[in-house]
């Protein structure tokens, strides 16, 4: 009997081990980070809520390419037209997204 009580007390004490250790010790989860994106819409795909844009570069972010991005916002793909130029925020946290999307011109 005495033996029993003590294989409960040491699976209790890992388990409120593992516990603690999982809420202290667990890596960080990742920060939302924001980054301003000019750039030129090259397509638009309100179906599957994304974007195709070819951005100027962000120094210390990310060079000049063309890159798809999801938009949260479906509404905000409607006046969004291939060959308008964009101001946006880039939205990063493992993933990436485009908000407050606003149209700045139309390139010819």
């Amino acid at each position: 009997m005495r033996q029993k009580f003590w294989l409960i007390v040491g699976i209790l004490a890992m388990a409120m081990i593992a516990s603690i250790s999982y809420l202290f010790l667990r890596p960080p989860q990742p920060q939302a980070m924001r980054h301003a994106l000019t750039g030129y819409v090259l397509e638009v795909t309100p179906e599957i809520n994304r974007i195709t844009v070819r951005s100027t570069g962000m120094p210390g972010v990310m060079a000049s390419m063309v890159m798809d991005y999801r938009v949260k916002d479906s509404a905000s793909l409607a006046r969004i037209k291939p060959g308008d130029t964009i101001e946006a925020m880039m939205v990063t946290d493992g993933g990436y997204w485009l908000e407050d999307i606003k149209v700045t011109g139309t390139v010819k």
